[in-house]
């Protein structure tokens, strides 16, 4: 379950016909693939093979963001360089949306992917047929190696990475081990988030009827947690009650605590509008407390501190299945060894110790559990349903 669709050294690409790299991109995508996409890619592939020739690195088509469920179009490794490209096919003009999305792009893998915590991002908008403009490299305000995101066309991307590459310091990056690299949310991106949550005010989240049972509920949640990191030892914890209970509640605050001794948990759920919710919620509220005070913070900025302990489970999921061993015999389900063995390289590990799963109820017997992973992730036999006996 490799992270990217196409991923081979810059020499490899070059020499490979581009037929041959569109077949790849095809068949991990989906032979259902809309034309766009197809024109887009095939873009792509004669441009890159146009500029890239005297360059040593790597380049990753359709590369996924660790446990975030976003594709970076292009990602270029070069000197130890993670140059991020998303490209507009057509496009006539560089929008704000699509600047703010490679940004985006660049941060995410700066605060969650383990292998770029240390190195230079630099997001490139490539708007193809726009016209030429200026380029000027600078770095964020908050001194993290990432760039402001520059505007390029099919025309002068060349010269924009040149300017990258000649102007940023040099590290020593493996390809592949880069590419594998785990989600690992950086400790300021902790901090940020246990900062963000501790001052909610949002009446959405808060509203409950719980009264005093809701610390007493986290309290006992907290204590097992404390109990299974003392013994070593793997528990689980079932929280039910009437809509309004303050369920979703108990698991936040659960999650926080965890924050706030530099032990992340992740909060989980299948329900994607509950998630949204949540993170925008959180976000908005953030955002209003902070302009209150006089400073100046991003809706976008608090989102990503929200999602450090807020997401979809769905990612989650493909992690864990990729651990497994293939084929399944004999209804078990066994880790493959030589995988768990190389987990801080192979990117499927988790860096969460406790896990929390919101909306239990929407959970899968066995059959509709293995017939739905048979069809969508190739995993046949699956022996287990998630909700248990």
């Amino acid at each position: 379950m490799e992270r990217f669709y196409y991923g081979k050294t810059i020499a490899e690409f070059l020499a490979e016909e581009p037929e041959a790299i569109f077949g790849a991109l095809s068949q991990a995508e989906g032979f259902d693939t809309a034309r766009d996409q197809k024109n887009a890619w095939n873009e792509e592939i004669g441009l890159l093979k146009s500029i890239l020739q005297g360059y040593n690195g790597d380049v990753f088509f359709e590369y996924a963001i660790p446990r975030l469920g976003k594709r970076v179009d292009v990602i270029l490794l070069i000197n130890g360089i993670v140059l991020c490209l998303e490209f507009k096919a057509g496009a006539e003009r560089f929008e704000t949306a699509d600047k703010e999305q490679v940004w985006d792009y660049a941060l995410d893998l700066k605060n969650f992917h383990e292998p770029s915590r240390d190195l230079f991002v630099a997001p490139v908008l490539v708007a193809t047929d726009a016209p030429d403009g200026p380029f000027e490299l600078a770095t964020c305000n908050y001194d993290d190696k990432v760039y402001a995101p520059l505007q390029a066309n099919a025309s002068n991307l060349k010269e924009a990475i040149g300017i990258v590459v000649d102007a940023t310091p040099q590290a020593n990056v493996e390809g592949m081990n880069w590419a594998r690299g785990r989600y690992s949310p950086t400790p300021t991106i902790i901090q940020a988030a246990s900062a963000l949550y501790a001052k909610h005010n949002v009446e959405n989240i808060t509203r409950c009827d719980a009264g005093e049972n809701l610390k007493v509920t986290t309290d006992f949640i907290l204590s097992v947690i404390d109990h299974a990191k003392a013994n070593n030892e793997k528990c689980i914890c079932f929280v039910t009650g009437v809509p309004g209970a303050g369920k979703t509640l108990v698991g936040l605050n659960v999650a926080m605590k965890q924050f706030e001794k530099k032990e992340p948990a992740v909060y989980l759920s299948g329900n994607k509008p509950l998630v949204d919710v949540l993170t925008e919620a959180l976000a908005r509220d953030k955002v209003k407390q902070e302009r209150e005070a006089g400073n100046q913070y991003t809706l976008t900025t608090a989102r990503r501190e929200v999602k450090s302990f807020i997401q979809i489970i769905h990612h989650y999921r493909d992690n864990a299945l990729a651990k497994l061993k293939m084929p399944i015999r004999d209804g078990k389900l066994e880790i493959d060894e030589a995988k768990a063995k190389k987990h801080e390289e192979d990117g499927y590990s988790e860096v969460e110790h406790v896990a929390i799963f919101d909306e239990a109820q929407r959970l899968w017997d066995q059959p509709h559990l293995s017939a739905w992973l048979a069809r969508k992730k190739g995993v046949q036999n699956f022996p287990l349903s998630n909700v248990g006996k």
